[in-house]
């Protein structure tokens, strides 16, 4: 809230001042508007209630009026002018004072006017200055584009000022000129007002815009100056785009600007040029509207064709890239290879060479020693070489016999390890599975616990309680009893979970004994028996299978025996003609 005091004041001290001071420093002291204008955000409130003192205080009026002096004799001259504009400007755009009607229908269209006649005057004083004074033409130039610069600022914020500057007498003055940097900076003010305002040809009159027309072909065909064609092709390219019937009339009206446009080829701007010439062939607004999407859908065609493009010529790159360092590689280990080879073979060679060379030095050896003995001795030392050479062969050879008989056997005794291992994997396994199957859980209730029967076992336990007191009289005792209590309980269970593993061996022995009885009683006629079938009376335990064999050949060898060696067979004892032993295995 102190902030917005101050602002007022500081406003209210600078009309105060302004209101004393004569009319020649006024356009001075109205320059402190900037410092307060831009000591707020834009876009806050605080800046609209700052234009809203602003123009209570009828400062604005004041930098209207300050505008109509002549600058040449104000310190700071055309530069204070142009400072006092754009601080106009700033001020009235956003700003909706209680006073409408005369700001918008009064105060509006008096500033735009008032800015294009001080664009008029420093046009005039930039064009009558020689070209030597290029520091003063500078300044001039440089506060005409600052003008202009507002006066599509103060268009942009109230759209409706734009017919009033299109439609100005004063526009139209500077327009006929032969200078270069004012009819620039007039054709880019001219393109600004059409695109802030798209409806703003329709309510001009057919005198205005034959007349801005004119003045832009006129440009396009009296100028040879490049930024000048650029600037009146594109002027024509905003107004041909907004106002539709303006192709037509520029086909029927000016019927000789196609072939003038061919003098502006390859200055610069040929695409925008190139867009024109394709208005001016159309003839009409259908036609050019067609040749539009026509060209819009040519250029879409032609972005999405060239990105297919591009990605296959990416795609390609890439495999192109791949194949040749797959090449470049298959051609280094092609290399390598053969380098390898040759370095083998070299190394071969070398130990051929060695080999030859031991064979040469041993037997230069044995040559020495046979001349060094004598003549009776050599056949039976010739002999004895000869018999260690063969007893070395066959040495040799068994190795080769005995190593591939032990990588057999080795291999075959790695199974059978492998084999044990797995089975006592497997049976360690299920003894986990069983033993997790048969442990009581303390947490799962007994069966048939119903709440009914805990109550009942309670008012049991409280009844048994009552009949027989505890005789502990102190702590001590009771922890005594209560671990007394748990040795028993323990005792109990580890009692009680042997009794559940001899039940359940006897329970698996019975089921084996019903299992081979129903395999007896079931077995099929030998007749009938098949490969398969003799599987299940088979074993993989190797005493079970020997102990079946014998017991087997021996059921054979008494039955081949005669008749008359058979006669006191059922006298004898079972154990005495056929004896079992127990065997404790398991079937995998």
């Amino acid at each position: 809230m102190a902030s917005d005091v101050f602002q007022d004041k500081r406003v209210a001290d600078l009309a105060a001042q302004v209101a004393e001071t004569t009319d020649r420093n006024v356009p001075i002291l109205l320059l402190g508007l900037q410092n307060i204008l831009d000591s707020v955000v834009p876009g806050s409130p605080k800046i609209e209630a700052i234009k809203l003192d602003i123009w209570k205080f009828e400062l604005l009026q004041s930098v209207l009026i300050a505008l109509k002096q002549d600058f040449s004799q104000i310190s700071g001259k055309w530069n204070t002018a142009a400072a006092l504009t754009k601080i106009l400007c700033q001020a009235s755009v956003g700003l909706d004072p209680p006073e409408s009607h005369e700001f918008y229908g009064v105060f509006l269209p008096e500033i735009t006017e008032r800015l294009l006649i001080l664009c008029r005057n420093i046009q005039h004083r930039y064009i009558k200055i020689p070209e030597n004074t290029l520091a003063l033409k500078d300044d001039l130039i440089k506060n005409f584009n600052e003008i202009t610069d507002q006066i599509k600022y103060l268009a942009g914020g109230h759209s409706f000022l734009t017919t009033n500057v299109l439609r100005s007498n004063y526009l139209m003055q500077m327009m006929i000129t032969d200078d270069k940097e004012t009819s620039i900076a007039l054709m880019y003010l001219i393109q600004s007002m059409i695109r802030a305002n798209m409806q703003v040809l329709n309510s001009l009159d057919e005198k205005v815009l034959f007349s801005l027309l004119d003045e832009l072909v006129y440009k396009l065909s009296a100028f040879t100056d490049a930024d000048i064609g650029a600037a009146a092709t594109r002027a024509l390219l905003a107004i041909a785009d907004i106002h539709q019937p303006l192709i037509e009339l520029l086909y029927t009206r000016y019927k000789g600007l196609r072939p003038l446009l061919s003098k502006w080829t390859g200055k610069g701007f040929g695409r925008d040029l190139q867009k024109l010439l394709m208005l001016l062939d159309a003839g009409s607004a259908a036609e050019a509207e067609m040749q539009r999407l026509h060209r819009a859908a040519t250029t879409i065609q032609a972005i999405y064709k060239g990105f297919i493009t591009r990605k296959k010529l990416k795609k390609a790159d890439r495999g192109i890239k791949t194949f040749q360092r797959s090449f470049r590689v298959h051609q280094v280990n092609k290399q390598k290879q053969l380098e390898d080879k040759r370095l083998e073979r070299e190394l071969q060679h070398q130990l051929l060479v060695a080999h030859r060379k031991k064979i040469r030095e041993t037997r230069q050896k044995q040559l020495n020693m046979i001349a060094a003995m004598h003549p009776s001795e050599v056949n039976k030392h010739l002999e004895l070489a000869q018999i260690h050479a063969a007893i070395k062969i066959q040495a040799i050879w068994k190795g080769v016999l005995a190593r591939k008989r032990y990588g057999m056997t080795k291999a075959t005794a790695q199974q059978v390890r492998a084999a044990i291992a797995i089975q006592r994997a497997v049976r360690k396994f299920l003894a986990k599975i069983d033993a997790k199957k048969n442990e009581v859980i303390a947490w799962r209730a007994p069966p048939g616990l119903t709440d009914e029967r805990r109550v009942e076992i309670q008012q049991m336990i409280n009844e048994r309680r009552e009949e027989h007191p505890s005789q502990c009289k102190n702590m001590d005792e009771v922890k005594e009893l209560h671990e007394k209590a748990q040795a028993m309980l323990t005792r109990h269970l580890m009692l009680s979970r042997i009794t559940r593993k001899t039940e359940q061996r006897r329970e698996a022995l019975l089921a084996q004994l019903k299992s081979d009885a129903d395999i007896f009683t079931n077995s099929p006629k030998v007749k009938d028996a098949t490969e398969r079938d003799l599987f299940m009376y088979m074993s993989r335990s190797l005493p079970i299978a020997t102990k079946a064999k014998e017991n087997h050949n021996a059921t054979v060898k008494r039955l081949q025996q005669p008749w008359w060696k058979k006669l006191d067979e059922h006298d004898l004892p079972d154990n005495e003609i056929f004896q079992e032993e127990e065997y404790d295995f398991k079937v995998f």
